[in-house]
C-alpha cells in the first residue's frame, strides 16, 4: 500500500480526491452549521416539556425513515455501482426501489404512529397535540423516501455541486422558517416540525429536477423485476440489522421517555443536538466516498480509503473530547442556561457519538461493497452488551444512558471494523465483491 501511494499518478489522484472531499466537507460544514443554528434556536427557545415532545417526534421521524428504507438505498448503491452508466438499467433500478420503498413506508407508518402516540402521551402531551405531532411525523415520508432513492443517482454520478445544492437550500429554508417563527413568538414543537416538513418538500423538488434528466423517464426502464429480486435479496439480508439499528438509534430516547421525566428527555435531546458536529463527516462519506468505494476495482485503493476514514473519525473524536473535557462551558452555552449542569454528561455523550459515527461510517463502506452476509451477528452481540450495561447503569438518568450507549456502540463498532477487515482481505477479485 505504501508503494502504491508513492507512485506519482496515485499521489495526484489522492490529492484530487482530497480536494474534492475537502470542498464537499466545507459545504457540509455550512449545511450542518445552518441545521445546528436551527436546532440550538429550538433548544434555547422551547420550554423543556415542549422540547421533550419535539425530541420524541423528531426521533420517530428518523425511525420512520430508516424503517421505510430497510436497506433499499444501500442495495441501490451496491447494484447501481455496476450499471450507473446505463440510463435504461438505472431507470429500472430506481423504479424498482421506489415501488418497494413506498410499500415499506406505508407499513412502517402504522407502527411508528402507534409508538409516537404512546410516548408523547406518556410524557405529558394531551391527545390533540400528540395527534398533531404524529401527523407531522408521517406526512413527509413519501417525499423523504423518493428523495433518498433519487439522490443515489447523483451520488453514483459524483455530482458534487448538485448534491451540495440539494443539502444547502433545504437547510437555509429550515433555518429561515425557524428563526421567523421564533421572532414572531410562534415557535413550538409542532411549528418546528412543520419547518422541517417544508424543507424536506423543497429538497424533494430540487433533487427530482436534478435527477430526472439522468434517467430514461420516457420509458419504464429495463430489468425492473430482476432488480426487485436483487433488492429484495439484499433487504432480506439487511432488514433484521436495519430494524435493530433503527431501534438502537432511538433506544436511549425511548428508555428515558419511559423511565424518567420529560426534563431528562429534554436534557438528552439537547445534548444529542451536538451530534450535528459529526454530520460533517457523514455527508461526504454517504454522498461521495461510499459510492466511489462501490465503484472501485483496486484493492489497495479500498484499503487506503478505509484506513483514512477510520483515522479521521478517531482524530475528530479525540479533539472534540479534549475540548469537551477542558471547555465544557463552550458547548453548554450553545444549549442555554437550562442545560448548564450537564458537564459530565456532555463528555460521555460525545464519547458515545464518536464510537457510533465510526461504526456507522465503516458500515456504510461495508454496505457499498455488499459485505452484509454477517450483519445479523450485530444483533446478539449488541444485546449481550446491553444486557450487561443495563445491570450496571441507571436507565433513568442521562449519565446512565450515556454509558449504556457507549457499551452498545463499542460492540457495534468492533463488528463493523471486523466485517470491513474481512471484506478487504477477501481473496476474490475486487470487481466481484459487491
Amino acid at each position: 500500500m505504501i508503494s502504491w501511494a508513492s507512485l506519482h499518478k496515485n499521489r495526484h489522484r489522492l490529492l484530487r480526491w482530497g480536494t474534492i472531499f475537502g470542498g464537499f466537507a466545507a459545504v457540509q460544514l455550512v449545511v450542518q452549521t445552518l441545521n445546528a443554528v436551527a436546532g440550538f434556536l429550538l433548544v434555547r427557545t422551547l420550554e423543556k416539556p415542549d422540547y421533550a415532545w419535539f425530541t420524541i417526534a423528531n426521533g420517530m421521524s428518523a425511525a420512520l425513515s430508516i424503517l421505510s428504507d430497510s436497506g433499499i438505498g444501500s442495495a441501490v448503491i451496491s447494484i447501481g455501482g455496476g450499471i450507473w452508466r446505463d440510463k435504461a438499467s438505472m431507470t429500472g433500478l430506481v423504479r424498482a426501489a421506489l415501488s418497494m420503498r413506498r410499500k415499506l413506508a406505508a407499513l412502517s407508518s402504522l407502527v411508528v404512529a402507534a409508538i409516537s402516540m404512546w410516548l408523547l402521551m406518556r410524557n405529558g402531551a394531551a391527545l390533540l397535540p400528540a395527534v398533531q405531532l404524529t401527523i407531522l411525523v408521517l406526512i413527509p415520508i413519501w417525499c423523504v423516501s423518493t428523495t433518498a432513492v433519487l439522490n443515489v443517482v447523483n451520488r453514483l454520478h459524483s455530482r458534487t455541486i448538485q448534491l451540495q445544492l440539494g443539502d444547502l437550500v433545504p437547510a437555509l429554508m429550515r433555518l429561515a422558517l425557524t428563526a421567523s417563527l421564533m421572532w414572531a413568538g410562534g415557535l413550538t414543537s409542532a411549528t418546528a416540525l412543520l419547518a422541517v416538513l417544508v424543507a424536506q418538500a423543497g429538497q424533494f423538488l430540487i433533487v427530482r429536477r436534478q435527477v430526472l434528466p439522468l434517467l430514461g423517464v420516457e420509458t419504464e426502464g429495463t430489468g425492473i423485476q430482476e432488480y426487485k429480486r436483487r433488492i429484495r435479496k439484499m433487504v432480506h439480508q439487511m432488514m433484521p440489522n436495519c430494524v435493530f439499528l433503527c431501534i438502537q438509534g432511538q433506544l436511549a430516547t425511548w428508555l428515558i421517555s419511559v423511565f424518567a421525566t420529560s426534563s431528562e428527555v429534554a436534557d438528552l435531546g439537547a445534548l444529542n443536538r451536538l451530534g450535528i458536529i459529526f454530520s460533517v463527516l457523514g455527508g461526504p462519506v454517504g454522498q461521495f466516498v461510499a459510492p466511489a468505494f462501490a465503484r472501485a476495482t483496486d484493492r489497495k485503493k479500498l484499503w487506503a480509503v478505509a484506513l483514512t476514514l477510520i483515522a479521521g473519525c478517531v482524530l475528530l473524536g479525540v479533539v472534540l473530547l479534549a475540548f469537551a473535557w477542558f471547555k465544557a462551558g463552550w458547548f453548554l452555552w450553545l444549549l442555554g442556561s437550562k442545560y448548564s449542569h450537564l458537564r459530565e454528561e456532555l463528555v460521555l455523550v460525545l464519547a458515545g457519538m464518536t464510537i457510533s459515527i465510526t461504526s456507522s461510517l465503516v458500515w456504510a463502506l461495508n454496505i457499498a461493497r455488499g459485505w452484509v452476509r454477517l450483519s445479523w451477528l450485530n444483533i446478539p452481540l449488541t444485546l449481550a452488551a446491553q444486557a450487561a450495561a443495563a445491570c450496571a447503569c441507571q436507565l433513568n438518568s442521562v449519565k446512565g444512558l450515556a454509558w449504556f450507549v457507549i457499551a452498545s456502540a463499542a460492540v457495534q463498532c468492533i463488528h463493523s471494523l471486523a466485517t470491513c477487515f474481512v471484506g478487504l482481505s477477501g481473496r476474490r477479485r475486487v470487481g466481484v465483491l459487491a
